[in-house]
Parts: C-alpha cells; sequence; structure tokens
C-alpha cells in the first residue's frame, strides 16, 4: 500500500518546519463584504426516462406531482392510485448564485433523484422555479440532463457506474429577479478574510495603507479589513485593492485525515523525528452454513432448517518498525510506507505519531 502524498501548490520553502509563503494578491484571501453568493433550490419532475423513473407505487409524491401538473395544464384527473409511470422521476434541484448576478443570466443547476429511480440519464427536466432561502422565486430552471453515470439491470442484478441518479445542468436556469447585494457604493467598504489571521489582516491593512495612503485602511478584527474610498470610484478603488500583491503569514504544515476513506494528504513542510512503531492486526472471523435437519423413518416428524454457525479470531504478529528522521516530505512517505499498514492502520499510526511529538505538523480530520 503506498501512501500518495499531494503538497499544495502556494506553499513555499519549510523554514525551521514552518512554510514561507509565495507571494500572492489580496484578493485571492479576502471577499469584499455585502456580496456573497446565494444558494436556490427547487423540486420538480424529470421526464423522458427510459424506464428507470420512481416507482409511483412506492413514491406516491411523484404520482401526486404529476396529477398537479396535469391540473395546472387544464387537464382534469381524480386521484388515479393505479397510475404506474416509470419515465418520470421527483427530482431536487439546487444551485448557486454568484455575486452580482443580474436577471437574465444563466446558472448552472445540479439535479438529484429523492425517490427510488435507478437513473436519471436521457430524462428532461420539466420548468421548475428555484426559491431562495426567503421562499422568493430567484430562477427558473429546465431542459436535458447531462449524467456521466449509468446503471443496468437483469434478472435481479443490477450493476452501476459513478453516481446515474444525479445530473448537471449547464447553464439550465435562467435568473429572473435579481438578488440585491448590500455592497456600498460609497466610501466606506470592507473585505472578509477568508481565513482569520491576525497576521494577515494587518499585513492587509499596511499594504493598502503603502498605496493610497494612511487611513485608507483598518484592521477591525482579524477576519475583517475596513476600507476607506474618497479618491475613485468604487469599482476601480476595489479593483486596485484586490489586485494588490501580498505575501501572507508563513503557513504552517498541515495533515489532512480522512478517516473514512484511509486517505491521507499532506503539505509540504511536514517532518518526522525518530519514532519506533509497533504494528499487528486481529482478524474476527464469522462463518455460517446452512443445513437440514430430516426426521427419522416413520417419526412423523418435519424437516427443520438449522444454522451452524463457527466463529475464530485470529491476532497477527505485531512487527516493530524504527521510523527515521525524515526532513522532507519523499522522506516522510518512505518511512510510512514502510510500516506496510492498511490505510485505516495507517490513519491511526500518523494520529499517535502526532500526540507522541514525533510528526511536526497540523493535523486535521475531516
Amino acid at each position: 500500500m503506498l501512501l500518495a502524498l499531494v503538497c499544495v501548490a502556494y506553499f513555499g520553502v519549510a523554514v525551521d518546519g514552518v512554510l514561507a509563503a509565495d507571494p500572492t494578491t489580496i484578493g485571492s484571501l479576502v471577499t469584499v463584504a455585502g456580496a456573497p453568493s446565494n444558494q436556490l433550490y427547487g423540486y420538480g419532475l424529470v421526464v423522458g426516462l427510459p424506464g428507470s423513473g420512481d416507482q409511483t407505487t412506492e413514491v406516491p409524491y411523484t404520482q401526486q406531482s404529476i396529477l398537479n401538473m396535469l391540473r395546472n395544464m387544464g387537464i382534469s384527473l381524480p386521484n388515479v392510485t393505479s397510475m404506474q409511470p416509470n419515465d418520470v422521476a421527483s427530482v431536487m434541484i439546487t444551485a448557486e448564485v454568484p455575486a452580482f448576478a443580474h436577471a437574465g443570466q444563466h446558472i448552472d443547476v445540479t439535479v438529484s433523484a429523492v425517490g427510488n429511480a435507478t437513473s436519471l440519464a436521457g430524462g428532461v427536466l420539466l420548468p421548475t422555479p428555484l426559491r431562495g432561502g426567503n421562499g422568493q422565486v430567484y430562477a427558473q430552471a429546465q431542459g436535458p440532463l447531462l449524467v456521466s453515470g449509468f446503471a443496468v439491470s437483469s434478472g435481479g442484478s443490477t450493476s452501476s457506474t459513478n453516481v446515474p441518479t444525479v445530473g448537471e445542468l449547464p447553464g439550465g436556469a435562467i435568473i429572473s429577479t435579481t438578488i440585491p447585494a448590500d455592497f456600498q457604493a460609497g466610501g466606506a467598504s470592507t473585505l472578509l478574510l477568508n481565513i482569520p489571521s491576525y497576521q494577515t489582516a494587518q499585513l492587509i491593512s499596511d499594504r493598502i495603507d503603502a498605496v493610497y495612503g494612511v487611513g485608507t485602511a483598518s484592521a477591525a478584527s482579524p477576519g475583517e479589513v475596513d476600507l476607506q474610498n474618497n479618491r475613485t470610484g468604487p469599482v476601480r478603488f476595489i479593483a486596485g485593492v484586490l489586485a494588490l500583491s501580498i505575501t501572507p503569514e508563513d503557513q504552517a504544515p498541515t495533515i489532512i485525515v480522512d478517516a473514512q476513506s484511509g486517505t491521507i494528504v499532506m503539505s509540504a513542510g511536514v517532518t518526522l523525528g525518530p519514532a519506533v512503531v509497533s504494528h499487528g492486526d486481529l482478524t474476527v472471523s464469522i462463518q455460517t452454513s446452512n443445513a437440514v435437519s430430516q426426521p427419522g423413518p416413520f417419526s412423523n416428524g418435519t424437516s427443520v432448517g438449522v444454522q451452524n454457525t463457527v466463529a475464530s479470531a485470529k491476532q497477527g504478529k505485531a512487527s516493530v518498525i524504527n521510523l527515521p528522521r525524515a526532513t522532507t516530505l519523499a522522506d516522510v512517505a518512505r518511512a510510512l510506507n514502510a510500516v506496510g499498514a492498511s490505510p485505516a492502520d495507517l490513519v491511526a499510526i500518523v494520529e499517535a505519531l502526532k500526540q507522541a511529538g514525533a510528526i511536526n505538523g497540523v493535523v486535521k480530520v475531516i
């Protein structure tokens, strides 16, 4: 088992265990306050599926949605309980509207099945209003879906690739109502740091003051820098501020651990001190075999099914491995690969090394 390690591109050279960050722009570190992106959602129907839609007898809201749609189109039907179309699926539509988007612009949407449809491939989304958190309609989506996955079924056996119950609709929604932004067009505005930091907030404030004059920027908190513009238009001023180059504070080495998948990602600068690791394994096996107990001749008994269960446990021999000092990312990967542990065990080993102080880096478990 090989450990995959990824170096984050913007990390620079490690100095005394801390990464010297590369120069970047203020715009990559902050977000302008008052103009966030907004999330929209909606419920709709996908039609035209090749027999892979909802089973309406098991998903009653799909049947009710079909009846409501027909009623809105002037076709009045009673509540038909025997309706069993298999080419329609109930779906949820989600979308994100970027800041300053206006009515008439197109946005991408994601369509996800909410019933028991097996695939959305080949389906067409019917016109669906998309609402914001306040319940107001801001966009409408419709169109044919793009589905990267597929599923096949035959004789009770199924096979699928990727996720066929989720599809994309690039540019499939049109904004009908402009979402108002609180961006201040006057002299005052605010920058919000993507990662709050005392040092970075002060560096941004000092850099802006050096270009636009003392008093233009003020670090109000680790996550906020206030601006005062009295010289030029707001758009030109903000564009100039966001384009200013800056070297942020040094970044500490980071280790990201995904405990569910056993994935470990390390940034440059992670080092490993001398340590000893003892690694073993315990395997528990439970086997069940089915048999039939037959009655004796002329006993008037009946056959009875019997389950024979055998449980066993086997503990492997622990191996003690001496991990040498590793000062580069390649050395750390080589040392951890030498342990020969499974991904799940390797996650536990990395966390234990951190607790013992043998590995240098901030461990984040996701």
